[in-house]
């Protein structure tokens, strides 16, 4: 203890540390006395161990947060704690039998981060499960119950497999029949909840037949057996080495693309119709052949070899992919590397033999079709499962229980119209503290510019008067959107949905749309729906004829049908790319070209030949086989869009057209501006509005734009290009109503960082993930890219939505609005005795009541670091010191707005748009809620002193000397402030004086600083 220090032999702190824990603070407070007096301390000594011993401590006490890999989250573990069975197969995880049959099913969890050599093949720019690796699947599924041959194995559907998720895998062997033989099917689902099953294969295998033995009599394609042991065989004629090299360029342009683990083939010769060839893996793949009967990239660049024999003009060809395999026999199993005999029987089909280095025999297919695959079909109907449509679900509004009405002393009514900002600001002169709902109407047709800067300015003129935060907004339309198919739609009006939506997304809780139409009953329907869209939380809904309808996206259908509309293909003239020289538009172009067969393509952009990449992308395009134009246009200048379609090639006329133009200007939407806005809608709004006007008099098949998601949902920060995308939603809807093609594709988020995603940083995008929505690859977009082509539908949103993240939010409050048809209300179980309820603003205010002034504080501020820290996506509320600026830890103009939200659902008191700027530190922001929550704590002189103190301390230049002499004063004075006891009454105080009194905390955070632990408080190592 204190007492019995020697200052010069510290040693006597062990027993008491060691002897009983009530002496540990006495302890604590002893080495602070040390380190002021500059007594050395022994920490080797203290802790029994050598600083060799010793651990790191966590950058912040009590964080719990892992810095090293984890697992995928589907690597093997123990299955046979759930009843089942091992494998021992890289691709097949466990096996059970199903109970009073003779059934089997396999289940495993596929991916590209737990099985990386998948994604080396590509096809069509889509990761496939090669067909062979189906083989090999069912050979082990038969190897199990004595069926190891494989008789006919059918292809019904490609398996894709996309980054950054996994595939739920099911084999199922059937029964056997009286003649031995077995079914067997092939199943997959995604990850989402809600995802349906996909069956894959389906096939027949049989017992493996002994030398000297049939199994019964059905005819077989088995080939006869292949002396193969004499090598290169008798006769054969090598194939051109340069020629070898180059198979897998040519096979690229043939929309193959192989990595390293599927680049099989090293040599070939050719002799009387049959290809022969060696074939092996990567040296770094070989150990890993000993798992499987025949690595499946072994099989697979078995058939590559078939090229040297017959090239076939694949020029405008769909991708073709196994579709057919009969008779299929394994005779040996890991190997390496093998000798190939390819025959082609005629068409796309093949026979195959495979022997191992001395000639014995590896593996038999006695015959294997091909087919052309439509990359649309490569999801087998999972493109819909993330292609949504915009749908109506008619609803009666219940009035809430008291109706909403503008307070006196402005009207007795139960809204207030405002036509313009000038209304807003007059309305706000008239007093404070207003409720209740201002509406804007915007009904009559107008010019895009005019209506857009309307609303803009009564948006701007609501949010920045403080005598209406209280109030609420209401925008009522009139033809903007289609609520029943083939409903003709005013575009201008349209984009006022996506600018309202993004007033929706800044302001939660407190803006209303709604589209109505001409019918009096309608008007009638209007006065009792806007207060019950607030009372239900409702932001989107539509009038038709006096009948209620709220916005909601729904799964969409698409057919089976080919690409294309109007029967004509997509490539039979000339496609227009506007934007084509950008990231979307690049991949676009190699889409057509690859997939499409379209041999004349126009690349129109701001900069034409002269962007970045231009001049290579038309170079490969043009050695897949199309003529490529690229040109300079400003799509907002008509004439220049006129030219530019006088310019398409006369043996080519335009078939198609792909809008992908957009430049971004974000900002949220009290820092927009006329100008701002004009940056955005030129090049995406008045491009569309041209290329409509000035093709319509064409025989188009296809006139698609690329829109956002923003459009539809309205995105924080975004008001400009939200506005611009819901244009061309409305124009879609337009165009279809007339009969013309049209197709209007609001896209979410891009997994590219490029182009249009660029801006968004990995906080952006962790926000997004909370919300449900994952990154779409370039092969997953073209894949619906294609689907939506089939679909005849004026509006789809390709999307990704993370199911599991949208039920988790739903568990924890309400989704958004347009989601709830496809996230269905979780199950509300009763409450367990003894738990308390969901943090709101009611348990909050249980928690804050009966606590003392300092322990309000510290909730409060806990509080506001948590909710911070949720925000930039910190697992640790440890990462955002106290008195840390928010604008420095990483909030900008939309986290800002998204941390007001959360304090508002946590707290509910409702903060000014700027309040990051007028309390910019946790601490002041948690004074000044709890000036709100307790207005007795206002007039406090001590806080005003303390906010006085912060920016002195803010604009202190470093000195750790004096710094550290200033942190010991100001922990005198906390100690003091937590403490009944007062200090001495002759003013003076001391370090030793001050911690006789402190909390074990004080000592804790006194002892951080002075031993320089970095920790919540010091906020300047934060990034550590």
């Amino acid at each position: 203890t204190r007492e019995n220090l020697d200052p010069d032999n510290n040693t006597t702190l062990i027993p008491a540390l060691r002897r009983d824990n009530d002496e540990v603070r006495s302890v604590l407070t002893a080495l602070a006395v040390c380190h002021t007096r500059g007594v050395p301390v022994d920490r080797s000594a203290l802790l029994g161990r050598t600083d060799a011993d010793a651990a790191d401590l966590p950058t912040y006490r009590f964080q719990r947060e892992t810095y090293w890999l984890t697992a995928d989250g589907a690597a093997a573990g123990d299955v046979t704690a759930a009843g089942l069975e091992e494998t021992g197969h890289p691709l097949l995880g466990a096996v059970v039998e199903v109970p009073e049959s003779e059934e089997v099913l396999f289940t495993s969890r596929l991916s590209l981060a737990t099985h990386p050599w998948l994604a080396d093949h590509v096809a069509a720019g889509t990761v496939l499960l090669p067909g062979a690796a189906f083989v090999e699947l069912a050979v082990r599924a038969g190897d199990e119950v004595g069926c190891g041959a494989v008789e006919e194995l059918v292809m019904e559907t490609p398996l894709p497999l996309a980054e950054g998720t996994g595939v739920r895998l099911r084999v199922s062997v059937g029964a056997a029949g009286e003649d031995g033989r077995r079914t067997v099917r092939m199943h997959s689902r995604t990850e989402d909840a809600d995802a349906s099953w996909v069956r894959h294969v389906s096939g027949t295998l049989r017992p493996v037949s002994t030398p000297g033995t049939t199994p019964d009599t059905t005819p077989s394609t088995t080939p006869e057996a292949v002396d193969l042991s004499v090598w290169p065989p008798v006769g054969a004629v090598a194939v051109d080495p340069a020629d070898v090299e180059g198979l897998y360029d040519r096979l690229e342009q043939a929309g193959y693309r192989y990595g390293p683990v599927f680049q099989g083939v090293r040599a070939a010769w050719r002799a009387d119709g049959a290809v022969y060839a060696e074939v092996a893996l990567p040296d770094d793949h070989e150990d890993r052949a000993a798992a499987f009967g025949l690595h499946p990239a072994l099989l697979d660049a078995a058939l590559h070899a078939a090229d040297f024999q017959h090239r076939a003009d694949r020029t405008g060809a769909h991708t073709a992919l196994p579709y057919v395999w009969r008779d299929v026999t394994l005779h040996a199993t890991g190997a390496t590397a093998v000798r190939v005999r390819v025959v082609p029987t005629g068409g796309d089909s093949m026979t195959l033999h495979l022997a191992d280095g001395t000639g014995a025999p590896v593996a038999s297919v006695g015959s294997m079709v091909s087919r052309p695959v439509e990359p649309a079909r490569f999801a087998g109907g999972r493109a819909a499962e993330h292609l949504l449509r915009p749908d109506w679900e008619e609803t009666a509004p219940a009035a809430p229980a008291a109706l909403d009405h503008v307070t006196e002393p402005v009207t007795d009514s139960v809204t207030v119209s405002v036509g313009t900002a000038a209304d807003v600001r007059a309305l706000a002169a008239r007093g404070g503290g207003l409720t209740g709902t201002l509406t804007v109407e915007l009904t009559e047709p107008g010019a895009l510019r005019d209506l857009t800067g309307r609303l803009l300015a009564v948006v701007q003129a609501w949010s920045a008067e403080p005598a209406l935060d209280g109030t609420r907004l209401a925008v009522v339309t009139r033809g903007a959107v289609a609520v029943a198919p083939g409903e003709d739609v005013d575009p201008a009006l349209g984009a006022l949905w996506g600018l309202a939506g993004t007033a929706q997304s800044e302001n939660a809780g407190r803006v209303a749309l709604v589209d109505i139409d001409d019918a009096p009953s309608s008007r009638t329907a209007l006065s009792t729906l806007v207060p019950a869209l607030f009372a239900a939380d409702e932001t989107q809904a539509a009038v038709r004829e006096g009948r209620c309808f709220l916005r909601r996206l729904v799964r969409a259908q698409t057919p089976d049908e080919a690409p294309g509309t109007r029967g004509t293909p997509i490539g039979d003239g000339t496609v227009l790319v506007t934007g084509g020289t950008g990231s979307l538009g690049a991949v676009v172009a190699r889409h057509l070209v690859r997939t499409h067969g379209v041999r004349s393509l126009v690349l129109a952009g701001r900069r034409g030949p002269e962007a970045p990449g231009a001049a290579e992308l038309a170079a490969e395009l043009e050695a897949a086989g199309a003529r490529v134009h690229v040109l300079a246009c400003d799509l907002g200048d008509r004439e220049a869009v006129a030219g530019l379609l006088a310019g398409v090639p006369a043996d080519a006329p335009l078939t198609a057209v792909v809008h992908t133009a957009g430049v971004l200007d974000d900002g949220v939407l009290t820092a927009l501006a006329p100008e701002r806005m004009d940056t955005v809608l030129r090049p995406k709004a008045d491009g569309a509005r041209h290329l409509h006007e000035l093709t319509a008099g064409l025989d188009l098949c296809a006139f698609v734009l690329f829109s956002s998601a923003a459009g539809t949902f309205g995105s924080s920060g975004q008001g400009n290009y939200a506005a611009a995308n819901a244009y061309l939603d409305a124009l879609a809807q337009h165009r279809a109503a007339r009969g013309l093609p049209a197709l209007s594709l609001g896209w979410g988020m891009w997994a590219q960082d490029a182009g249009m995603t660029a801006g968004l940083d990995a906080t952006d995008r962790r926000r997004l993930a909370r919300d449900g929505m994952t990154p779409l690859s370039a092969a997953e977009g073209m894949e619906l890219f294609d689907a939506a082509l089939r679909g005849g539908t004026p509006v789809l949103l390709p999307m990704k939505l993370d199911v599991g993240a949208l039920r988790a939010q739903a568990a924890a409050g309400p989704v958004p609005p347009l989601l709830r048809g496809l996230v269905p209300r979780p199950r509300r179980g009763r409450q367990r005795a003894g738990r308390a309820p969901a943090d709101g603003a009611d348990a909050l205010s249980t928690r804050l009541a009966g606590v003392g002034a300092a322990d309000r504080q510290a909730i409060l501020l806990d509080l506001v670091r948590q909710e911070a820290a949720h925000v930039l996506g910190h697992s640790s509320a440890g990462r955002i010191g106290h008195g840390a600026a928010f604008t420095d830890v990483g909030f900008d103009s939309l986290t800002v707005i998204e941390l007001r939200d959360r304090l508002l659902a946590r707290t509910g008191l409702r903060l000014p748009a700027t309040f990051a700027f007028d309390f910019p530190t946790p601490v002041t922001l948690a004074d000044h809620l709890n000036a709100l929550l307790d207005p007795g704590t206002a007039e406090d002189p001590l806080l005003d002193e303390l906010a006085r103190l912060e920016d002195l301390v803010a604009a202190r230049p470093a000195d750790r000397a004096k710094d550290t002499v200033a942190a010991a004063r100001l922990r005198v004075l906390a100690a003091r402030l937590s403490t009944v006891a007062p200090g001495p009454a002759d003013g003076t105080d001391s370090i030793q004086t001050t911690l006789d009194t402190a909390s074990v905390d004080d000592v804790l955070a006194f002892i951080d600083e002075e031993f320089g632990i970095a920790g919540p408080s010091d906020p300047s190592r934060a990034h550590e």
